[in-house]
């Protein structure tokens, strides 16, 4: 554990695996690896610079990472205006993580997401500082209410839809700390350890909204479709739910296939126009009739739900996807499938 000296930016060279404790406005000075090259040897190699990324976490933070080559980075932490307590950076396996102590109680007690602090993974979701707010999951608590009876976002977030089946909403959250001053309310580390990581303002818990993306899968062929078929199991009489980029309901193996469909991206149908969600769907539960049987899906026998809840780019949020739950309970009949 190392301290540094005062009125500097906390700063961190990753050296495989590295901790530092740095008090608001302070840093550590620049660390080496034992085998780092000389001032000398450095000179006479081609560097090739690297724009460092910047990243404001959702307490105020600013985190900048510069890439050094060769696997060593540094990280610098700017607190916001008014912050105390320390912060907590950790690079290991070239993973970057930054946590601020007033965070903890929170994380700890598991009503604020890990993911927030996971300073790669922010990066790689392209959260950073050309993102002006936080794609955000916030869940209410039951009193959480305005005048007219609908739940209200906490101060400095703008609601982006409401998911009633998580009793919260999907929201964009600015990073200039007015928001995770509106959460936390005056509650300093100590008072929220006694409240355990509870949240003001009517917020019970805060979660990343998580970009996903389309992934292909392995073949059916190789779990065994074949044994579970000569037992019975084709999935005769299930109907099973497909939540990807939509569906193609023409494709002769979906033909009849498709039960139920409806499209959670707003501006775009239920028909896939990305392919991943077809093929998905036919993996499911594709009768085999485009190959002449020899390509069934694995349970051929099931009536498919399409939900496209990917776009046709292939990505998404986690809280589109939590949104099909809300939708499927507002239909009260079947949408057949285009």
């Amino acid at each position: 554990m190392t301290r540094a000296p005062a009125r500097r930016r906390a700063r961190l060279v990753s050296a495989g695996l590295a901790l530092v404790l740095l008090p608001a406005g302070q840093a550590m000075a620049d660390g080496r690896q034992a085998n780092a090259p000389t001032a000398q040897q450095a000179a006479s190699k081609p560097q090739t610079a690297v724009k460092p990324q910047t990243v404001t976490l959702i307490t105020g933070d600013r985190v900048t990472v510069t890439d050094l080559g060769g696997g060593r980075k540094t990280v610098e932490v700017e607190r916001p205006k008014g912050a105390t307590g320390a912060v907590r950076s950790e690079i290991a396996n070239g993973r970057i993580t930054v946590v601020p102590d007033e965070v903890r109680p929170y994380v700890q007690a598991g009503t604020l997401d890990k993911r927030l602090f996971d300073v790669s993974e922010l990066l790689r979701q392209g959260l950073g500082d050309g993102d002006a707010a936080l794609p955000l999951i916030v869940t209410y608590t039951k009193n959480t209410k305005n005048t007219k009876g609908a739940r209200s976002a906490p101060r400095g977030a703008e609601q982006v839809r409401a998911l009633p089946s998580v009793g919260g909403a999907a929201v964009r959250a600015r990073t200039d700390g007015e928001f995770w001053g509106a959460a936390t309310a005056a509650r300093t580390s100590a008072m929220s350890r006694d409240a355990g990581g509870a949240f003001a303002a009517g917020v019970a818990k805060i979660w990343l909204d998580g970009r996903v993306k389309a992934d292909m899968a392995q073949s059916n062929a190789q779990i065994g479709t074949a044994k579970a078929w000569e037992a019975g199991l084709t999935g005769k009489g299930v109907k099973v739910a497909v939540l990807d980029t939509g569906v193609d309901a023409a494709h002769p193996d979906l033909k009849d296939r498709i039960a139920e469909s409806k499209s959670f991206i707003e501006g775009e149908e239920v028909e896939d126009h990305n392919g991943h969600g077809t093929h998905v769907a036919s993996t499911v539960g594709g009768s085999g009739a485009a190959s002449e049987g020899k390509e069934k899906g694995v349970a051929p026998g099931a009536q498919l739900a399409v939900g496209k809840v990917l776009s046709n780019a292939g990505s998404g949020s986690e809280s589109q996807i939590i949104a099909v739950w809300n939708g499927r309970r507002r239909t009260s009949t079947p949408r057949s499938s285009p």
